[in-house]
């Protein structure tokens, strides 16, 4: 299935040198300090929170670098077993999965935010109606822009930091099951004012995915193609953006999207379950330490 020289990558027998809220602490300092910067120096420029956004990632590529080297890990063997191209009929599904729990679990948090405050809900979710989305003009340089930031080089950013050294350290620590809980509940967390409870359950399929296959190529993967279905999602066809005011408190305007849910819940129990009973499962070769 994979390329890969052990079935089972073993446990270390000493502790990770960098720490849960070391990582934490840098994501956090990084993200506000380029929003206030962005907000004092760009705010009067079109769409400046992109430059936000890629001030993010390049500042937490060379922190990233740094953690690594702490590690005394190179970036091959931290990125673990390549992925063959057998497996990708599953990460087909896998990505399917994501796109439609995203869908429900987004659908499921404007109904329930609109219940208490509708016009808070609406300016949350950045929702229009759907002549007002007509008139958008999107600037391709910035699409442009948007994509490399949320499909290409933040999906590898984030798993490199939540799958890899927050769930390995965990790992050292609990078992499995709950340092994928644990790590999953912090990616949610640090994803809360765009949804957390979907956020919640992508850290647990991507988690899933990094032990499943010992590598975060699975999860990067996954995750990119997710961010970038739903980015053609919204901008193609306005799903996530538009939505009519006078209707969102209704559970009626929203029940086909919530519908998925129960479904998309009881293929995660399936693939938690199918996972823990498999014999391949594995750390993610980035435990291994040079």
């Amino acid at each position: 299935m994979l390329k890969t020289e052990d079935s089972v990558v073993p446990a270390l027998s000493h502790p990770a040198s960098v720490k849960v809220y070391e990582i934490l602490i840098v994501w956090m300092v990084v993200t506000v300090a380029w929003h206030e910067a962005c907000t004092y120096v760009g705010s009067e420029i079109t769409n400046f929170i992109y430059l936000q956004w890629v001030g993010i990632v390049i500042t937490m590529i060379f922190v990233t670098k740094n953690l690594i080297q702490r590690e005394n890990l190179t970036f091959p063997k931290m990125m673990g077993n390549k992925i063959s191209c057998t497996v990708f009929i599953e990460l087909a599904i896998v990505i399917m999965a994501t796109v439609l729990s995203g869908i429900a679990c987004w659908a499921l948090l404007v109904f329930f935010s609109a219940q208490i405050n509708v016009e808070w809900a609406y300016r949350h979710w950045n929702l229009a109606s759907a002549s007002a989305f007509e008139e958008v003009k999107w600037l391709r340089s910035w699409l442009v822009l948007e994509v490399m930031t949320i499909v290409v080089i933040g999906p590898i950013i984030e798993e490199i930091i939540f799958r890899g050294f927050i769930l390995r350290r965990f790992r050292q620590k609990y078992q499995l099951s709950y340092a994928i809980l644990a790590s999953s509940l912090l990616f949610g967390a640090l994803h809360i004012d765009q949804s957390f409870l979907s956020s919640f359950f992508h850290g647990i399929i991507y988690a899933i995915l990094a032990a499943r296959f010992a590598s975060l190529y699975a999860p990067i993967f996954v995750h990119g193609a997710y961010n970038a279905i739903t980015f053609l999602m919204a901008r193609g066809y306005g799903i996530f953006l538009v939505a009519e005011k006078s209707r969102i408190d209704s559970i009626g305007y929203w029940l086909p999207e919530l519908a998925l849910l129960p479904f998309c819940m009881i293929a995660l129990v399936w693939y938690w379950k199918m996972f823990f009973r498999s014999n391949e499962a594995a750390l993610p070769a980035l435990v291994q330490r040079g």
